[in-house]
């Protein structure tokens, strides 16, 4: 899918008055909690969740652990994003940073409807809206100043995603769409 023409560069440029905002510099790690934290937007385990029996929790968490990552709710005007807490730390960061890109770019909600097997799912889902997401919630937490210092400062793939609190894939499919390592490599070889 072709993004709209220039909303790339608006992913950057937001990315970098989000952490002014945030007082932190364009290369600084920017966790999803603490965007969601300026935001207004209350971020819960699975766990957090009143109501949600230990049955529910294994089944959610266990059972379907692969079946869902996260989801937001808009409750008395204020969003709530929900995260499976079975994933590993990046993976939340990164699931947490895509639902706080939907808000940021004032994507609606998905209704829920049952489908002919009584599960819930979401219906009107928004495939342009998705690849919005996955590109801003990208770019907020792997900006495009980052990635070049880092990669001119010959960090290997393990610190980059340990300081960014990133996966391994969330890094590659970055540096791939920005084609930093490409960039890093031409001037290296202009150097030598």
């Amino acid at each position: 899918m072709i993004l709209r023409r220039g909303f790339k560069s608006q992913c950057e440029r937001r990315s970098a008055e989000i952490r002014r905002d945030l007082r932190l510099g364009p290369k600084d790690p920017l966790n999803s909690t603490d965007l969601a934290s300026s935001l207004g937007v209350n971020v819960w385990s699975e766990r957090m969740v009143k109501g949600v029996s230990e049955d529910d929790i294994h089944q959610l968490t266990v059972v379907d652990a692969d079946s869902w990552a996260a989801f937001t709710l808009l409750s008395a005007g204020r969003h709530l994003i929900v995260y499976n807490s079975s994933q590993s730390a990046p993976r939340i960061n990164s699931v947490v940073m895509h639902e706080l890109a939907h808000i940021l770019l004032g994507h609606q909600l998905h209704d829920v409807m049952k489908n002919n097997a009584g599960e819930m799912v979401p219906s009107g889902f928004s495939k342009e809206q998705e690849e919005e997401a996955n590109w801003l919630g990208g770019t907020l937490l792997l900006p495009r100043p980052a990635l070049l210092n880092v990669r001119s400062k010959n960090w290997n793939d393990r610190e980059i995603s340990d300081r960014y609190l990133v996966s391994s894939d969330m890094l590659h499919w970055r540096l791939r769409m920005t084609g930093v390592d490409r960039q890093i490599g031409h001037r290296r070889a202009k150097a030598s």
